[in-house]
């Protein structure tokens, strides 16, 4: 806390205090037939609290400079600074009174009578002391817990970045490997100017991984701008076998989805809707907004599966693992098939808008 606040803090006590003590005078001379006024007696009040303020405030301190001290050494520091402090506290509280009354004692008088009702009340001011003491300690505890709870949650931050960027970065390898092999065919088959362009492509593609996988959220049209690249990179490999559609509304194309979400989907659809079929397939993107939840399709009309592997690949696993760590349950994938007639990936997550993450 800083001096300033603890100084505040302090002075509202004391005098939240005086204002206690005062309506209990008043209304203890009004009960016994002697009434007298709540205002004079909170000003009366406030004369004994108020003097507590810089004593409150100079035991905070004294606790805050010994605490690194052994405990020996603080008890018999804090034992000889306490009839200190008392005396000081009583020497304001026969001060203010003298001067409100106008009848200021001489130093030697106001010495005398700081001295008697310290003998007197020595007692309540180690209560008090003692009091402050277990408060400063009680706020730095609390202080340190939450310094702590900070530390920790940001680690954790740091390590759920961590993870979702080593479960992006497997993918990376995964789609360069084809796509460099795709290539490597189309040279040695002489197709040089399409090697070119799927040179370009791949470039592009490149620049927009590295943008995207450095954040945890991307909007919903980079996204789809980077499936229309690799879509590009494959047609020129599978030619009139492959026929795409994308298809996506204005509301889901703001809203922030992982990054390459999309890519291992659509690439899954290609490899098994479309390589596996000599008269090859079509691949369908679709993305719409419904009742606050961003729905994201990827079809083929492929050969479908057998229900036994359907969302068991390395792209669909390492995708769920994403989801989870990004949304929790507010998310779902799932994946319909039938043999013979095609699969369909279906993503559900919070529909919100790239605006609204932290680091889209």
């Amino acid at each position: 806390m800083s001096a300033a606040r603890r100084l505040v803090a302090v002075t509202a006590l004391w005098s939240l205090m005086g204002v206690v003590w005062g309506a209990q005078a008043s209304l203890g001379a009004a009960l016994s037939g002697q009434p007298a006024p709540l205002g004079p007696a909170v000003a009366m009040a406030w004369h004994q609290s108020l003097p507590l303020v810089p004593a409150t405030l100079a035991v905070v301190a004294l606790a805050e400079r010994w605490r690194e001290l052994s405990p020996a050494a603080r008890l018999l520091r804090h034992a000889l600074a306490l009839p200190l402090v008392a005396f000081g506290t009583n020497a304001l509280v026969v001060l203010g009174f003298g001067l409100r009354f106008g009848r200021p004692a001489g130093l030697g008088r106001l010495l005398e009578d700081a001295a008697f009702w310290t003998s007197q009340r020595l007692h309540l001011a180690a209560l008090l002391y003692v009091a402050g003491i277990a408060a400063t300690r009680w706020v730095r505890d609390r202080q340190r817990l939450r310094e702590r709870e900070l530390a920790l949650a940001r680690r954790e931050a740091g390590l759920e970045r961590a993870r979702l960027q080593v479960l992006t970065a497997q993918i990376r390898p995964h789609f360069l490997f084809n796509t460099l092999h795709a290539i490597g065919q189309l040279w040695r088959s002489g197709r040089a100017d399409e090697a070119d362009a799927l040179l370009d492509h791949l470039g592009a593609l490149f620049q927009k991984v590295i943008a995207s996988t450095a954040r945890t959220s991307v909007p919903l049209s980079r996204e789809l701008e980077m499936v229309a690249d690799y879509l590009a990179i494959e047609q020129a490999r599978f030619r009139e076998r492959l026929q795409t559609s994308i298809v996506a509304s204005e509301a889901a194309r703001d809203c922030a989805v992982p990054p390459l979400l999309l890519q291992p989907l659509v690439e899954n659809a290609v490899r098994h809707g479309v390589a596996d079929r000599a008269a090859g397939g079509r691949v369908t993107v679709d993305a719409r907004v419904e009742g606050g939840r961003l729905i994201l399709c990827v079809d083929d009309d492929g050969v479908g599966t057998n229900g036994e592997t359907a969302g068991t690949g390395t792209a669909l696993t390492n995708l769920r693992e994403r989801l989870q760590a990004l949304h929790g349950s507010d998310q779902m994938l799932t994946t319909s098939h039938e043999p013979g007639r095609g699969t369909r990936v279906q993503v559900e997550l919070p529909a919100r808008t790239a605006g609204d993450e932290g680091d889209a």
